[in-house]
């Protein structure tokens, strides 16, 4: 199956489909005979046999460590995974460093196993260890507080379709582990994905930021979906001189251009919108639902990033679609919490 028939199933599937949802943990552990190398591990709940048949969609994981110590040697393991964030010492947290892996691709392919654990990636410290590293608990990490002092997202995230069951599956984190026991009797934290059912074009209102000192107007066209004669207040924000890599990027089901990457997701606040090629420019990025409504668009310019605020979107997942000559390079999407 193609990329863009891909793309459209698994829309439609989020669109009509009900889900047997289901609980994913991980856990960091060291690499036994590798001297301070350690494997991040996933894990699904012991009622539930996932199949062969899964499609890894997003993923981040974030690691502290005490500072001195640096970050290194990542090697993917299931999946392909890419450091995006890196920070040091911020005054939530004195004395620690978070870095921030993010899932790229399902390649090589993550299978999932309720008896047993799935290696994920690899990675060393380099310096005199003697704290190990740890995930980061969502929400309850000093430095997981948004708006945080780096205008990071940090956090853990990790979600997962299985087309092998019925109803179709879908697995979502829920938290770490040590050990061989999961605790699947806590509530799932919310990365559950809200779909406008189809025919309702009500629309959701958005506010546009420009960035301080920045005097000029972007220009922002409204799509309107068919048969939707109201009209669409909307507009795109920028955030204020924000240029950190913060979190993970999603897969490109349509097409293997790689103009773009998306992160973070799952996106609370604001989400980036990074170009692969800096010498590139022009183009527009437009913001969509999964049924097509629009909420605004920007001209990509001369920018290598461009930052989009979608505090104001519901929870769900939103396409981004870069146009340049009338033709549509690449679209990602990604998911709003």
């Amino acid at each position: 199956m193609n990329k863009s028939r891909l793309y459209y199933l698994i829309v439609a599937l989020f669109a009509v489909c009900n889900f047997a949802d289901a609980q994913v943990h991980l856990k960091i552990e060291p690499i036994t005979g590798a001297a301070n190398t350690y494997g991040v591990y996933a894990k699904v709940c012991e009622n539930i046999s996932p199949s062969s048949n899964t499609i890894t969609g997003s993923g981040q994981v974030t690691i502290k460590f005490p500072t001195g110590l640096s970050f290194s040697n990542l090697t993917s393991h299931g999946g392909t995974w890419m450091q995006n964030a890196m920070v040091i010492n911020p005054p939530e947290a004195p004395g620690k460093v978070y870095a921030s892996v993010g899932f790229l691709s399902d390649s090589p392919h993550i299978f999932y196993f309720s008896d047993s654990e799935s290696l994920l990636f690899t990675f060393k410290l380099n310096g005199s260890v003697t704290t190990a590293p740890e995930l980061i608990a969502n929400g309850v990490d000093p430095f997981d507080q948004l708006p945080n002092s780096a205008s990071s997202n940090p956090g853990n995230e990790l979600t997962v379709l299985d087309f092998g069951v019925q109803p179709l599956g879908l697995y979502t984190y829920t938290g770490n582990f040590s050990g061989n026991a999961l605790d699947c009797s806590q509530v799932p934290q919310d990365t559950t994905t809200i779909i406008t059912p189809p025919g309702d074009t009500t629309t959701q209102d958005t506010t546009i930021i420009t960035p301080p000192g920045d005097t000029t107007t972007q220009d922002t066209t409204i799509v309107t979906p068919p048969g939707d004669t109201t009209t669409q207040d909307t507009t795109i924000i920028t955030p204020p001189g924000d240029t950190t890599q913060q979190t993970s990027s999603v897969r490109n089901l349509t097409n293997e251009a790689g103009h773009f990457t998306i992160y973070p997701t799952p996106a609370y606040e604001w989400v980036t919108v990074k170009f692969a090629d800096p010498t590139t420019e022009g183009g527009t990025i437009r913001l969509y639902n999964l049924n097509g409504i629009s909420f605004g668009e920007i001209k990509r310019g001369q920018k290598q990033e461009v930052i989009l605020n979608v505090s104001g979107l519901t929870s769900g997942m939103y396409l981004i679609i870069y146009e340049k000559g009338g033709k549509t390079l690449q679209r990602d999407k990604f998911l709003k919490q």
